[in-house]
């Protein structure tokens, strides 16, 4: 008669989407606040991931080896989106790219071709 023999085994693949699982909370996306004289900064990012994975496990029996494998794969992207600047007075949002700048120079790149024809 054969008698069952139980593992420890513990995946990669499983350890990594418990991590994600355990931090799908805001700490993903704002930084740890960074103090100055009289006021903090969070940062503030934008993150996408896409992760993958699977495998296999089989016990060992009287005709065969015990026997694993797994795969997987994902991809992490980050991108800082600004920061909030907290004051006594205020809480403002800066944005990484400043918009009115790009507005400017557009409307200044539309103008100028405008006026070579």
């Amino acid at each position: 008669m054969e008698t069952e023999k139980t593992t420890n085994y513990q995946s990669p693949i499983g350890k990594l989407f418990e991590k994600f699982a355990r931090q799908k909370d805001v700490s993903l996306v704002y930084g740890d606040p960074i103090e100055f004289i009289n006021k903090k900064v969070l940062p503030v990012a934008k993150v996408n991931y896409m992760v993958g994975g699977g495998g296999g496990y089989s016990g060992e029996s009287a005709n065969s080896s015990v026997g694993q494998g797994e795969g997987g794969g994902g991809v992490i992207k980050v991108t800082p989106l600004g920061v909030y600047e907290i004051n006594s007075k205020q809480v403002k949002f800066k944005p990484v790219i400043d918009f009115k700048f790009i507005l400017t120079l557009v409307t200044i790149l539309t103008l100028g071709l405008a006026l070579l024809d």
